[in-house]
């Protein structure tokens, strides 16, 4: 027993021994048993900013109670500093720490605040890390527009400092926006011109921009449905990635293996493949967001397989993610699609219809998305691209002077077929215009001739006139009992338009059976039989049809702005009534609204 004590006693000096020599070794308090926050933020004021700011990045974000000390002397030590990069990094280590925690809003703050700060300095190479940095978060979160903006002004300061690593990553970047814009065949192109100058080697090995050249590329091919050579680069992926211990990049190779494995139809080897991308996602966090991707494509493949309540858990899973996350709207879309394809196989058709009109409305959105970009990037991109090369062939001999006159030759009639392609636009919106006046003009005299008759019925019975109106609505579709309560049903809804109940924000589906003492299933089915439509798309209609009319009959209410025209006939915002109008007309109500101004319509 005694001796148990010694033996005890001694470890436990050997232990403070121990535990004192470590801590005189270093300057972080890390190797303290009992975490200290006052003295871990003293270790914190001996590291430089830019230092200090690699360290918190890569280390203490993952430790909750050393970031929460770290988060504090950033925001109560670094951003108050008089000194300006101290202030940067401060801005640098939040932007990344906000992006990492996928909060949209604040990281893209901090970022912004990063490049004003690096102008205030006058140092390039800070201006360019800033330039590049906002790039890539923009991108991250779907703003392709503006991430184009940045990476061109960021390429421009690169070839200017002659920088071509950097010059190489910015194109990169816009090969990746290139993608997301379905210019997929221009962004493979580029990708190419990118691996020629890295294979050179004249700029050194370049590992981890080679391997992100390679899942760019892989992306691509599947795109182009080559899935041939995407198998060959998700190979070369996977290869290049476990040589150098790169797991993030191997997830990407093996994921899209996952993929081509699902096209060729071996859906067990794509199970496998998807499985193991999938406990790479969850071990190394920093492809953590990739999560719901993969859901999706194992979504994707017991669809195939025909195992649909499968296909239906993992892809409300992933639809749950992603919306959480805010990212890849492209694959948002594409699930709403696929589960209501999944909903439709099993029966379950008031699902099926929910998730094809959230897929509609994801459709829109990307649609608007994608076409507003693709504009700018010829306009941004490929014509810098092609000044860039005339200024050079101008420096040189007569025979490539030749060569700028031609290219100047062919840029004008590239420019003559933009301004054609903007004027017929515009023709077009012209004649849209136009045909809806006349519509509503169609409309008024129907309306005329609609009274008229209704004075030569006014001694027909009430319940004759009821069923043959009915019956003139119901010629063209499938021949149904007619019951007295359909008919009050049918009448009480033109009642309902008649008197404009459907301006009311209180119109959903619930409210307005309600008000026409009916259950929802019963009014909806009567509108989707009758009207041709589901019972939103019907108020929908109402609504813009209303507002048609009385933008053209009312000035005063052409003076409103689009937002306040919105709420005014119901709709919540001013995006989904403007989406309404354009996708009813062809026109956006601005574009209505200035017109008839024009016209001088009152």
């Amino acid at each position: 027993m005694l001796s148990q004590k010694r033996i005890a006693f001694l470890l436990f000096i050997m232990g403070m021994c121990l535990g004192h020599y470590s801590f005189s070794q270093t300057t972080f308090q890390d190797t303290v048993p009992q975490f200290n926050a006052e003295v871990f933020k003293d270790s914190l004021r001996k590291l430089a900013p830019k230092e200090f700011t690699g360290v918190f990045l890569q280390k203490y974000k993952q430790h909750p109670k050393k970031a929460s000390v770290c988060l504090r002397y950033i925001k109560d030590e670094m951003l108050q500093s008089e000194d300006l990069l101290t202030q940067f990094w401060g801005n640098y280590a939040l932007a990344h720490w906000h992006h990492n925690q996928l909060n949209f809003e604040k990281s893209l703050l901090y970022v912004d605040k990063l490049y004003k700060i690096a102008v205030e300095l006058k140092d390039n190479d800070l201006i360019l890390s800033s330039l590049i940095n906002r790039g890539n978060f923009y991108f991250k979160f779907g703003n392709y527009k503006e991430s184009m903006e940045f990476n061109l002004e960021a390429l421009e300061l690169a070839k200017a400092s002659n920088n071509v690593k950097r010059e190489l990553a910015i194109l990169l970047n816009l090969a990746l926006i290139k993608l997301e814009t379905n210019d997929n065949v221009g962004a493979i192109e580029l990708l190419d011109k990118i691996l020629i100058v890295i294979n050179d080697g004249t700029v050194g090995e370049l590992i981890n921009l080679k391997i992100k050249v390679y899942v760019a590329l892989i992306k691509g091919y599947i795109k182009v449905e080559n899935y041939p050579k995407a198998r060959i680069y998700c190979e070369k992926t996977i290869k290049l990635s476990r040589d150098n211990n790169y797991k993030e990049y191997e997830f990407y190779g093996l994921s899209f293996l996952g993929t081509i494995e699902r096209f060729y139809e071996n859906y067990s080897k794509a199970h496998e493949l998807l499985d193991e991308s999938l406990i790479i996602a969850q071990e190394i966090k920093t492809v953590t967001t990739e999560i719901p991707l993969i859901y999706f494509e194992k979504g994707k493949v017991f669809y195939k397989e025909k195992k649909f309540q499968k296909a239906i858990h993992i892809l409300l899973k992933a639809g749950t993610l992603m919306q959480q996350n805010k990212l890849d709207f492209i694959k948002l879309e594409e699930t709403y699609a696929l589960l209501a394809k999944s909903y439709n196989e099993i029966g379950n058709t008031k699902n099926s219809i929910k998730y094809y009109e959230k897929a509609n409305e994801a459709y829109k959105k990307n649609d608007e998305r994608q076409g507003s970009i693709s504009v700018d990037i010829i306009k941004k991109y490929d014509l810098q691209s092609l000044k860039e090369e005339l200024n050079k062939a101008e420096q040189k001999t007569e025979k490539t002077r030749t060569v700028l006159y031609i290219s100047a030759f062919l840029g004008f009639f590239v420019v003559i077929g933009l301004i054609y392609f903007y004027k017929k636009r515009e023709k077009d919106n012209q004649q849209k215009f136009i045909a809806l006046l006349q519509s509503l003009e169609e409309e008024k005299q129907k309306s005329k001739v609609g009274v008229q008759k209704e004075v030569f019925k006014k001694e027909a019975p009430k319940e004759s006139i009821s069923k043959k109106k009915i019956s003139t609505e119901l010629a063209s579709k499938e021949v149904e009992i007619i019951d007295e309560t359909k008919i009050k049903l049918l009448k009480k809804l033109q009642s309902f338009e008649d008197k404009e109940q459907f301006l009311s924000k209180n119109s959903s589906l619930n409210e307005v059976a309600k008000k026409l003492k009916t259950n929802t299933s019963y009014l909806s089915k009567l509108v989707n039989a009758h009207k041709g439509k589901s019972f939103t798309a019907y108020i929908t209609d109402l609504r813009v049809n209303y507002a048609i009319r009385r933008l053209k009959e009312d000035k005063r209410f052409r003076s409103y702005t689009i937002d306040s025209i919105a709420r005014e006939i119901g709709f919540n915002r001013s995006e989904s009534f403007s989406r309404a109008f354009k996708n009813k007309t062809g026109l956006y109500p601005s574009y209505y609204i200035k017109n008839l101004e024009n016209q001088n319509i009152t």
